[in-house]
């Protein structure tokens, strides 16, 4: 196994437990320890300084893998490529310091009253992502994984616990989250230090005219990117915040991070996807472009209409054995609404892949912050008049209509979608299974309630889908599962 293949799989393994302590953390440790207030307060401080962190980086964390290979030495240390870039960080720093200082009245006071928690994690976020993908660039990504995500998602568990069972005040809970994430950042940089693959001595005659421009290009194009991203994904936690509480911040992050649950087969299907398309594209193999389009498109709505039919069939017993579910209830119908939104995606699966690996690859930046806009006007509109299912009605229509955009420009462009005849029956058959579970399963006890519907849900709709073969990929997958199980048995 070379190099890439075992970081990548000790990286995804790392990824995939994190996953799991956070779906502790999040419904059984933070619905135990905070209140529906405290909760919102605390996903509002981590959210705020993400955001930062994406925007003011200034495009570096895309110029950190782009121009890498031309700066790799060894015996320069690389030109002081990492040096360069912690200088571009700072300046970052001192940009928002001074943006901030100018506009101070016209930030939120939720913003403002908590402005030391989020500025120290914006520094500590932004420092740990680009060390992490300075890092990837020596296929050192397994122990930066650790800091970056496991060791935060733990971190993060442990000071709500300690906060609940030490009775800490709250402003307690903010100082360790950001001393969680402080450990995070240098916990990298020392890691890059014991490898000794950088230095922070600048070599000023490498960093040419040419090659600044180049840089600034770039960075300039991935800054606009961060903040379209920033607008059309992370946007409704601070207006329902800022138009509601944070107690309705607090129910509204519960759902968000149910439904995120979703997509957590999305990110290696396209990472597997993205090389392969990128070399069809390449080479204008339309056919093979539309084979991998119309598959990714199956297999993801396959999956992502399972995961909402399993969630949705319990949604009153995981509420009841969350502790304080009963807080949480009106996230209901948020919940389905978001998960509607992540089929919405699921289903136009690599659209933003073709366009982005085409000549095209503008148009994705341009849909981008249309959605922004359109999120902003959106949840200005439906949250006065939904409360927080406005704001995840405002994100549904959002990315539907992203997503709509993004899938006729490549039909116009390539002559080509993914849409099938399949995809309807998996619809109709996600229908049906929920109304039989829904009709034969009724338990009071929420336990043995989640474990018999979705059972009921595996078998019907599992079987059903490989009785009519919806995806030639999963069948045989399935096929090559039983045949290595029935050889083992004899």
């Amino acid at each position: 196994m070379g190099v890439i293949a075992r970081q990548t799989l000790k990286s995804s393994t790392v990824g995939y437990i994190a996953a799991v302590v956070g779906t502790i953390n999040t419904f059984f440790i933070y619905t135990l320890c905070f209140d529906a207030a405290e909760l919102g307060r605390f996903r509002y401080v981590q959210e705020a300084g993400m955001v930062l962190a994406g925007f003011f980086s200034l495009g570096i964390t895309n110029v950190i893998v782009r121009f890498f290979p031309d700066f790799r030495d060894n015996k320069s240390k690389h030109h002081g490529f990492l040096g360069f870039i912690m200088v571009v960080l700072l300046g970052g720093v001192l940009v928002f310091l001074c943006l901030y200082w100018l506009t101070f009245q016209w930030w939120p006071s939720e913003f403002q009253d908590n402005f030391w928690y989020i500025f120290l994690l914006f520094i500590a976020i932004m420092f740990t992502n680009s060390f992490y993908y300075y890092s990837s660039n020596f296929r050192l990504i397994t122990v930066p994984n650790i800091f970056r995500n496991l060791w935060v998602k733990i971190g993060l568990g442990l000071s709500a616990l300690i906060y609940f069972y030490f009775r800490l005040s709250y402003d307690s809970i903010l100082y360790i989250v950001v001393f969680v994430y402080m450990v995070a950042m240098f916990g990298v940089l020392f890691y890059l230090h014991l490898k000794r693959n950088f230095s922070f001595n600048i070599e000023f005659k490498y960093f040419t005219k040419n090659r600044i421009k180049n840089i600034a290009v770039f960075a300039g194009f991935g800054l606009l990117t961060s903040l379209g991203s920033s607008l059309a994904t992370r946007l409704d936690i601070f207006m329902v915040t800022d138009m509601l509480s944070f107690s309705k911040t607090g129910v509204y992050s519960i759902a968000m991070s149910l439904t995120g649950l979703m997509v957590l087969v999305t990110s290696p299907m396209l990472s597997i996807s993205g090389p392969i398309l990128a070399d069809s594209i390449a080479k204008n193999n339309i056919n093979h472009i539309l084979d991998i389009y119309k598959k990714s498109s199956l297999n993801l709505f396959l999956f992502g209409t399972l995961f909402l039919l399993v969630i949705w069939v319990n949604i009153d017993s995981i509420f009841q054995i969350i502790p304080n579910g009963e807080k949480y209830t009106e996230g209901k119908i948020v919940i389905l609404i978001l998960g509607l939104a992540k089929l919405a995606d699921m289903v136009t699966s690599v659209n933003g892949l073709i366009i982005g690996y085409s000549k095209y690859f503008r148009f994705n930046l341009y849909a981008l912050l249309l959605l922004g806009v359109l999120n902003i006007l959106a949840n200005l509109f439906f949250i006065p008049l939904f409360d927080i299912a406005g704001a995840a009605l405002a994100t549904f229509l959002s990315i539907t209509l992203y997503n709509l955009a993004k899938t006729v420009f490549i039909y116009k462009k390539f002559a080509i979608h993914p849409f099938q005849k399949s995809l309807g029956h998996i619809f109709l058959l996600t229908l049906g299974t929920f109304f039989l579970v829904d009709y034969l399963v009724q338990i009071n006890n929420p336990y043995m309630s989640i474990l018999l519907k979705s059972m009921l849900v595996l078998i019907v709709y599992v079987s059903i889908s490989l009785r009519l073969n919806f995806s030639e990929d999963i069948t045989h997958l399935w096929v090559k599962i039983k045949n290595k199980i029935f050889t083992i048995i004899k």
